[in-house]
């Protein structure tokens, strides 16, 4: 009898084994889910603090002399400088970025491949923003002063459906297609023109989001994982009450 209880004994065990394993599963997968938002909220305090940053690199340049677009093939991304392109004319037609709002209205956002003359890079330039309705006039070159800030190109959250392409009324611009139609040495982002010419008007010199809004992101997502911190320490010492 002793042997039968011993044997019977040994073959409970491993059945208690995959209980305690879930259970640690569980509780790391609770662990892991407290300590995201934590995570979170410090990815969104730095991408405050890199809005900050571009918001100095504005303020700066808004004091300084415009400097000549110069090609380099280790090209730092756009910030905000400003510049002026040299001996340029459009390399295809304009582009109509679509659902663009400005002072609460709807319209497009203009913007048209050129060339510059020295070293034939190309850039987007933008040339404004105009209401919905309004007919995009023909502009001559010579209307046009090619100064301004280069930012990153627009990007739309679009849905299934939305038209991406490189002239005519699009939601989104296609880069690789406008690459491929005009080849060459192309700048990263866009040029907003400070003086856009009429009917147009300027398109503002921002950062698509502020910091402000990126550290209230952050302070959110902290609230978020102090709540489910705090929860997770009633769950673990409920259980070791019971226990």
């Amino acid at each position: 009898m002793m042997s039968f209880m011993t044997v019977s004994s040994s073959h409970s065990d491993p059945g208690r084994k995959p209980r305690s394993v879930w259970r640690r599963l569980l509780w790391a997968g609770l662990l892991a889910l407290a300590l995201l938002p934590f995570a979170l909220a410090v990815w969104q305090w730095q991408r405050g603090q890199d809005k900050e940053a571009l918001l100095r690199s504005l303020t700066n340049s808004m004091g300084t002399a415009p400097v000549a677009l110069i090609y380099r093939e280790a090209e730092p991304p756009p910030a905000f400088t400003r510049v002026h392109l040299s001996q340029a004319a459009p390399a295809g037609p304009v582009i109509e970025l679509r659902n663009s709002f400005l002072l609460g209205q709807r319209g497009r956002r203009i913007l048209q491949p050129w060339r510059q003359g020295g070293d034939h890079s190309l850039i987007l330039v933008d040339l404004g923003w105009l209401v919905d309705g309004v007919a995009v006039p023909a502009f001559r070159p010579g209307q046009i002063q090619l100064q301004g800030y280069r930012m990153p190109t627009p990007h739309h959250f679009v849905l299934s459906g939305a038209v991406s392409g490189i002239a005519g009324a699009v939601d989104q611009v296609d880069e690789a297609a406008l690459h491929r139609r005009y080849p060459g040495r192309w700048f990263q982002g866009v040029v907003v023109l400070e003086n856009s010419p009429a009917p147009l008007l300027h398109w503002p010199v921002v950062p698509e989001f502020m910091p402000d809004r990126h550290y209230a992101y952050a302070m959110q997502w902290l609230l978020l994982g102090i709540c489910l911190s705090g929860l997770s320490w009633v769950l673990w010492r409920r259980r070791h009450e019971v226990h």
